[in-house]
């Protein structure tokens, strides 16, 4: 009798384990692949697509189309809450999915939950990006909140936007810490200079309390102008984890352990920006990290279907960060060094081409 795999979310780890199944079946299992959209978007494109560099399709893996190839079933639809010990998956429309071993890379979300209702929009879920942005970029002084990677890189790519195509206006960027928080701070200053050089007007240590139609409101009282928002601040958890009673950690991602697996679940696996390592808690939530995760959480599915021991995973010690600044220019982050210039961009459309040409 056969079992059934449940791969929900088409994350960096679930294409790459989709991308193993082409060359290696699992016998005598039956896969599916549940997701809300037929294309997954890869986030380390988006500045390229915001200042015009890239096409939309280049930017997008259509995973209907691998999961076919791969021999795996689609579903499109988002899932809401887990039964772990009756071994089901509910889905927003109440459909239920049994599964025997069950695997998450869902991503985080970035808007808070008390601006769902408020003109602010978040490029996560991925697949509203396109339509968030070419809208956002028109207009004349839009706000970016969120002072972190993608704060700053979408910052500087829908500035070069403007450039490009003589568009007035200013973008706006403001965040509750430094920027680039958590690198050292003579790199946090070097973007900050890079972000004002750009002509991007720049807000630090001050945090959104209120978002209104054409303004938003800080901690500090003040009242900064904008003609659209986008909300890249910190990952947030997706709220199926709490609804469904496995571990969570105090933020609400799943804790999982080196193997990939939750917490008094061993068929329940996850990774990417939607689990925690319970051996590594500050492991920030990027793709970077996501990618590697790829080959082990592959393996270890199936080997936990074919009763194979399993094996660790190790995040590497330092990841290598590349953000585009506009006009074909990268800054480069590995450790304590960085490196801004024309070449760390040509090495980071190479890498990104590189990854998409693997599953599209």
């Amino acid at each position: 009798m056969s079992k059934r795999l449940l791969l929900v979310g088409a994350g960096h780890a679930h294409l790459e384990v989709l991308r193993q199944l082409k060359e290696e079946s699992m016998n005598d299992v039956d896969i599916c692949l549940i997701s809300p959209s037929d294309y997954q978007y890869y986030s380390g494109m988006f500045s390229g697509y915001t200042e015009g560099l890239y096409s939309k399709e280049e930017t997008r893996v259509n995973i209907r189309k691998l999961a076919k190839e791969t021999g795996v079933h689609f579903i499109r639809k988002m899932a809401k809450k887990i039964l772990p010990d009756h071994h089901k998956l509910i889905c927003m429309d109440g459909a239920v999915y049994p599964f025997d071993v069950i695997s998450f890379d869902i991503g985080s979300r970035s808007l808070p939950p008390d601006f769902f209702n408020s003109v602010a929009k978040s490029i996560k879920p991925n697949y509203h990006f396109i339509d968030y942005i070419e809208e956002i970029r028109q207009t004349s002084q839009p706000l970016i909140v969120g002072g972190g990677a993608a704060g700053t890189e979408l910052a500087l790519s829908i500035q070069a936007y403007k450039e490009r195509n003589r568009l007035p206006g200013q973008v706006r960027l403001i965040t509750s810490e430094t920027i680039l928080p958590g690198s050292p701070s003579w790199i946090s200053n070097k973007m900050k200079d890079l972000l004002m050089k750009k002509g991007i007007q720049v807000w630090e240590n001050e945090r959104v309390q209120e978002v209104e139609d054409h303004y938003i409101k800080t901690d500090f009282g003040n009242k900064v102008r904008h003609t659209g928002v986008l909300w890249l601040g910190g990952a947030l958890s997706d709220q199926i984890f709490r609804r469904s009673g496995t571990e969570v950690d105090e933020k609400g991602f799943a804790l999982v352990r080196s193997t990939l697996q939750f917490h008094n679940y061993d068929y329940l696996f996850g990774a990417g920006d939607c689990v925690t390592m319970s051996d590594h808690p500050e492991l920030p939530k990027s793709g970077v990290y996501a990618v590697k995760q790829g080959p082990v959480l592959f393996e270890n599915l199936k080997n936990y279907l074919t009763g194979e021991p399993l094996t660790d995973y190790s995040p590497q010690k330092n990841a290598m960060y590349i953000l585009s600044t506009g006009r074909k220019k990268g800054f480069l982050i590995y450790g304590p060094l960085v490196h801004h210039s024309h070449r760390a961009w040509k090495v980071k459309n190479k890498i990104d081409r590189e990854f998409m040409e693997k599953y599209q």
